[in-house]
């Protein structure tokens, strides 16, 4: 039993086996998350825990990873990280963009093709970002539907419930990379951007 847990994007989701829990969440997610993942854990034996390590919206990402590494920890079981690009790819078959809103006129993109990651996570204003897009392709990703005009206009597709959580996509990777799996310690999260708070300089 794999728990799932994704919080890079403004729908947060959790999964467990054929459980799913999603959300919408403007801010607190960390109000909606713990009971969540409270009533899906309650007497069940986890064998791991995979969660969206990035990248995505600084805050909500940390939220999501620090609930893993909780719950890993303390039940004793690895970790499975994922690209939070690669989980929403996960959602189509084929020729896949994956977009992630970033904010300040910027997009977290990936272009994949049948699961592999061509283009590598890049961070770039929407048009770079869906330009790395060759050929037909199918948009998802919260990103997709805000820039729904430029997949279009660029040939592609914005799938269906696009913005939806991945998590119960995330969960299958997860399954296939349980003897990839880390140490909670050992778990890095992937922003592509600094951070905008930065620490005073000593004088």
């Amino acid at each position: 039993m794999i728990l799932a847990i994704d919080t890079a994007g403004p729908v947060i989701g959790v999964a467990l086996g054929d459980r799913l829990f999603q959300q919408r969440v403007v801010r607190g997610a960390d109000a909606v998350l713990t009971p969540a993942i409270g009533e899906l854990i309650a007497d069940v034996e986890l064998t791991g825990v995979a969660v969206s390590v990035g990248p995505g919206g600084f805050t909500s990402l940390r939220v999501g990873v620090a609930h893993a590494l909780g719950i890993a920890t303390a039940r004793g079981v690895p970790v499975v990280p994922v690209s939070s690009l690669e989980a929403r790819a996960a959602l189509a078959d084929g020729r896949v963009l994956s977009l992630l809103d970033g904010r300040k006129q910027k997009a977290y993109a990936g272009f994949y093709v049948d699961g592999v990651c061509l283009s590598g996570e890049r961070d770039l204003p929407p048009v770079e970002a869906i330009g790395l897009a060759e050929g037909p392709f199918v948009a998802v990703g919260e990103g997709a539907v805000v820039w729904r005009e430029l997949v279009e206009a660029a040939g592609g597709v914005v799938q269906a419930d696009a913005a939806r959580s991945p998590v119960a996509a995330l969960a299958r990777l997860a399954a296939g990379r349980l003897d990839a799996a880390i140490a909670p310690e050992a778990v890095r999260l992937s922003y592509l951007r600094d951070a905008d708070a930065k620490l005073p300089v000593s004088r």
